[in-house]
């Protein structure tokens, strides 16, 4: 432990995370039970969807985007049972400022989300490519696809992620088709 203690500290929030998320998982699942699976998945959109955010927000600032995503990407595994595939490439291990972290990471969290609730996917993979001019991130799964129409405005998880990718004039691109999965990527250009 003396020699790694970057590991130790890592490993021992790891433990401390996976501890929270399963009271979290079982406080869901209790909710579930007294009032039904419908107010418990209101209640998870309020109060879960911001403990994880503030969760994120904290992990962001002492761990930085890659090893947050690769730690909630560890969870999203465990709490669907959807295999992921992880690639990034950090060059130079460049730090990104933290309004593009926390976007990125948002887009990251609205995507696989999407991927959970609609895609019917049985596997996904992400690629985050961070550079001193721009952060591209990648979100790839094997579902159903988008079929004809990708939805352009409006209140979907889709819409808010182009939102988020104009906000610093970046780009979103939706690609897919019926039984060959969707493809998200989104550039941030950084200025």
């Amino acid at each position: 432990m003396r020699r790694y203690p970057a590991r130790a500290m890592y490993n021992q929030l790891g433990d401390t995370l996976r501890s929270i998320t399963m009271q979290l998982r079982s406080a869901i699942e209790a909710d579930a039970h007294v009032d039904g699976a419908g107010s418990a998945l209101q209640r998870e959109s309020g109060w879960a969807r911001q403990l994880s955010a503030e969760l994120a927000s904290v992990l962001l600032g002492t761990l930085g985007l890659p090893a947050t995503i690769e730690w909630h990407l560890r969870q999203f595994q465990t709490c669907t049972g959807i295999p992921c595939d992880l690639t990034l490439n950090n060059a130079a291990g460049f730090e990104l400022p933290e309004d593009y972290a926390e976007t990125i990471f948002d887009i990251y969290n609205e995507a696989l989300s999407n991927v959970a609730r609609h895609a019917k996917a049985s596997r996904a993979a992400i690629a985050l490519a961070i550079a001193p001019r721009e952060v591209v991130l990648v979100v790839a799964d094997n579902g159903v696809g988008l079929g004809r129409m990708v939805p352009a405005s409006g209140a979907s998880g889709l819409a808010a992620i182009r939102a988020r990718a104009q906000t610093y004039q970046g780009s979103c691109e939706i690609t897919g088709a019926p039984n060959s999965g969707t493809i998200l990527t989104v550039s941030l250009p950084i200025v």
